[in-house]
Formats: structure tokens, sequence, C-alpha cells
């Protein structure tokens, strides 16, 4: 016969018991939950996390979920969209992630500037911290910096530090370590090469001089008037739809914004959009240019301060 547990015993006692009614409560509840009431199904193994994976990874990175270490190798590990094996060539994959992601081209090329002498992470996490102000992201400035460095436009050096060594107060021995890491990037040679290529024009004179030459004026006139004073979109949009070039076929203020935004001509900065000394010096270029090409018949150009009839209205 079996012998009956805690729980049938004490609901045999007399009624009105409770002592009795307190002691049956409590057993019941060390059968329901068992003798461990403190697992943490969150809570984080340590002697499973491998810092030297999560370095390869980030160099800021101290902890994360249990779940992502325990996941099978061939899922938490995959090629780099951007990189040189993917696309051919560091230079060809930094083009393309710079074309693919226009809204951080601005910030990707200016961290390749910044870092051509090369440049500590905490610098370089206030620079592009200030300069993401006005156009926020999901990605963080480190991550940013990994990104540039798996297409080859990075690399990260780690500044050598003295050995640690032990120090002892009051009896107690203490591991003392007297230098902060602070990890170095550095620009290669792919990564100056497109840098280059980008901040000295010659991507805005492929676009604009050579495959969208048919509105040189009103990528002049675009121009002059953000040059003159920021602008918003719909300031550009109003603008664009009073040259009789852009109706047919339809093109929009924003067909050209995105172009000189592209091309680094122009810049979005506290709300508005602004020319860049890139841009400055193109439009010498463009005013050149539209004054040698032959006159459209169907344009007919406003000036670039008269005010848009939307505004008038």
């Amino acid at each position: 016969m079996t012998e009956p547990n805690s729980a049938d015993r004490l609901t045999n006692q007399p009624n009105g018991t409770a002592q009795a009614q307190d002691e049956l409560t409590d057993a019941l509840e060390l059968d329901l939950y068992g003798d461990d009431d403190e697992f943490d199904p969150l809570e984080i193994d340590y002697n499973d996390i491998d810092q030297e994976e999560m370095d390869d990874d980030n160099p800021y990175d101290t902890i994360d979920y249990p779940t992502i270490r325990n996941m099978p190798e061939e899922s938490r590990h995959h090629d780099p969209v951007y990189s040189p094996a993917a696309q051919g060539s560091a230079q060809a994959a930094v083009q393309l992630m710079l074309k693919r992601n226009p809204a951080r081209r601005p910030v990707l090329l200016s961290i390749m500037g910044l870092c051509e002498e090369g440049c500590a992470s905490s610098v370089v996490t206030e620079r592009v911290t200030e300069w993401q102000k006005d156009n926020l992201s999901v990605y963080s400035p480190m991550t940013l910096c990994r990104m540039l460095e798996r297409a080859g436009a990075l690399e990260l050096e780690m500044p050598e530090v003295s050995e640690e060594h032990e120090v002892v107060e009051d009896g107690v021995v203490y591991l003392e370590i007297t230098d902060s890491v602070d990890p170095v990037w550095r620009t290669t040679e792919a990564g100056r090469e497109v840098y280059e290529q980008c901040t000295q024009g010659a991507e805005f004179r492929e676009m604009v001089l050579v495959r969208d030459a048919r509105y040189l004026e009103v990528y002049q006139a675009v121009m002059e008037r953000i040059a003159d004073e920021p602008r918003t979109k719909q300031d550009i949009e109003d603008f664009v739809a009073t040259f009789p070039i852009c109706q047919k076929p339809l093109r929009f203020g924003n067909h050209f914004l995105d172009i000189l935004e592209a091309t680094d001509a122009i810049i979005w900065s506290d709300h508005a959009w602004r020319i860049t000394d890139l841009g400055r010096t193109l439009l010498e270029e463009v005013r050149a240019a539209a004054k040698d090409a032959p006159a459209d018949p169907s344009a007919s150009v406003p000036s670039p301060s008269a005010p848009s009839p939307a505004k008038e209205a």
C-alpha cells in the first residue's frame, strides 16, 4: 500500500484546526513549485559567455542574451552583405554600401575622413553622435565602424597596454590594470581611394553633368536657391513645379534632392537642406555647363529667388 504524502495526511485532520490548514497550504505549494522557487529563465550563465567571441563582434560588447550564444553556429554567423568577398573588391563593397545607404552616406564618408590618420574609438563615438543629431540612426557609431571594417574601408588597431600587477592593501591582494583600452580606427588604402573619389565630385559630374544634363538649368536653380539659404523639402518641391521642363516627363523636386544628396552636394541638417562646401564648388561647374548647353525651347527657367506660385497663394 502506498504511503500517503504530506498533503493527503493533512487533509484527514479535524476540521477547524487552523494549524492543520496552514500546513496543508504549505505542503500543496511545495508539491506545486518544488524546492527551487528562485528559478529565473532569463538568468545569464556567465560560465557560458565567451568573451573572446564577443570581442570579435564588438569591442564594447560585455553581455548578451544566453539564447543567442546557444544558437547553432550556422545560425549565429553569416557572411557580411558588403565585403570584398561578396562584391569582388573593397572599393566595390564600400561604393555599394554608400549607394544603398544614402541617409548614412555623409556620416560614413565623414568617418572615413576622420580616420585617415587614425582615430580613437572614443573620439569617433563623440563625433558621430554629433553628426547624427539631426539625422538619427538605429546604428551606433561603433556599428557603423564595423560595417566599414567588413567592407574593407577601415581597420581596427588594438593599442598595447602594460601588464597587470597585484597591489596589496590591508592584507588584501587586488589585480590592478592602470591603462584603459581605446581601440584606434584607421582608413585603409581602399577606403582612402573611395573617399577621395566621393569627395572630389566624380559621382556628381557623372550623374548631373552627363546622365541628367537635360535638367542642368533646374539643378543650377535648385543649388543656387539652397546656397542662398537653407530650404525645406516642400519649398524645393514647389519651386521645381514651376519649371515647364519638369512637367513632361514629370519630375518632382525630390528627384533633384535625392541626386544632390547622393553626390554630396547638399546635406540635411537642422530640419533643412543646406549646400556643402563641395556643392558650392560644383555649382560653378554647373553654371558653366548650363551656359554652354543648347537651349531647350520647352524650358522657361524662373529666377532662383522668385517665390513659387504655391507660396504666393
